[in-house]
């Protein structure tokens, strides 16, 4: 599992978020400030532990993030400690356009100053972090929160754009994740011990008591 650390200003943060969230479906363990932070910890000790624990920084560049002391500071630690040998890359990822900082120049960059092609950004984005873009369904993404609210760790990735398991009923609302507007079942939890069963269509995965796959919205034949 690839780490990946999120440095990014606070005007940022939407974008980071999404990332953040969209790497960890594929398989990555994506450290987010605010996720990982507690009231009271040391926000210095934390990054530094962070970052030198983690394989990649991804660079979120944009004129918020070139001002920011903070996210400065994190490229430094980033670059020290690829200067003393350590094994970590830094990522740029071109939000908006601003002056790059000079040792990130010579790199290549992640292009997402166009919204039209994030996903195409994204999928460039995690194949060089050696994530699988071609088979995404059996990554899980992970709970920051899991330890602090003895809550399950990881679950297993599901689609934006979702069908319901009973009736097949095709969910496109970004306001409701969870309710079928079909057939009013809710839309059922999913952790690392369910047991699952795969479509032979799009090879997605979905709970065992599905009638239809989430991902597509075939009806799934048994086995």
């Amino acid at each position: 599992m690839p780490s990946v650390f999120m440095s990014h200003s606070h005007g940022d943060k939407p974008f980071a978020r999404r990332l953040a969230i969209d790497l960890g479906a594929l398989g990555a363990k994506v450290w987010l400030d605010e996720a990982e932070m507690n009231i009271g910890d040391s926000l210095f000790d934390k990054i530094e532990k962070a970052i030198d624990n983690v394989e990649f920084l991804a660079a979120v560049l944009s004129p918020n993030s070139v001002a920011s002391s903070w996210v400065r500071e994190e490229l430094k630690q980033a670059l020290s400690g690829q200067l003393s040998g350590r094994n970590i890359r830094v990522l740029p990822l071109l939000l908006r356009d601003c002056v790059i900082p000079g040792f990130l120049r010579e790199k290549l960059y992640a292009d997402f100053r166009d919204e039209a092609k994030y996903e195409d950004q994204l999928s460039r984005l995690a194949l060089s972090i050696g994530l699988r873009v071609d088979e995404p369904y059996g990554a899980t993404v992970r709970d920051p929160f899991s330890e602090r609210f003895d809550r399950v760790e990881a679950f297993y990735a599901r689609p934006r754009i979702w069908h319901c398991v009973y009736c097949g009923w095709r969910c496109e609302f970004d306001y409701d994740n969870y309710l079928c507007h079909q057939c009013n079942a809710i839309r059922p939890f999913f952790a690392p011990g369910a047991t699952m069963c795969q479509c032979k269509e799009c090879r997605g995965w979905s709970l065992a008591i599905a009638r239809f796959c989430e991902w597509c919205g075939r009806p799934l034949v048994a086995v």
